[in-house]
């Protein structure tokens, strides 16, 4: 208790807000569980490894810390913000990109970012290229 102070006013203001919202609007709720269930599919499906995730936060399992590097800068590039997590807060060869999901994004967004992972999977060998499913 001697470290801990309340939270600033602004703060609860938000949080009382967003709950008003989640109770008011539940197709938000809706809409954000479809986008992670279409997400994790279809990276799925490009051949990336989402571990065990059942949440709207889905990891990308990389393995080396450096690919996972490499990986990041490369969706930065093609427009998809990720947050790499490396050793020591993932155990050592399990480095993987965190990525999120909301409410708010739409279709085009889901396809943009998947067409940027297909393209950053391929040119890294993250994910079987085209020409090797064929």
């Amino acid at each position: 208790m001697i470290f801990s102070a309340a939270l600033p006013a602004p703060n609860v203001a938000s949080v009382l807000a967003a709950v008003d919202i989640i109770d008011n609007e539940p197709q938000r709720v809706e809409q954000l569980w479809k986008n992670a269930d279409y997400m994790r599919t279809k990276l799925n499906k490009l051949g990336y490894d989402t571990g065990a995730s059942e949440t709207p936060i889905i990891p990308i399992i990389i393995g080396e810390q450096y690919r996972t590097g490499l990986a990041w800068a490369a969706l930065i590039e093609n427009g998809v913000y990720t947050n790499p997590v490396i050793p020591p807060a993932t155990p050592p060869n399990r480095s993987l990109l965190r990525t999120s999901y909301t409410a708010t994004l739409t279709q085009d967004h889901l396809d943009q970012a998947l067409e940027a992972f297909k393209i950053v999977g391929e040119n890294l060998d993250l994910i079987p290229s085209a020409e090797t499913v064929l």
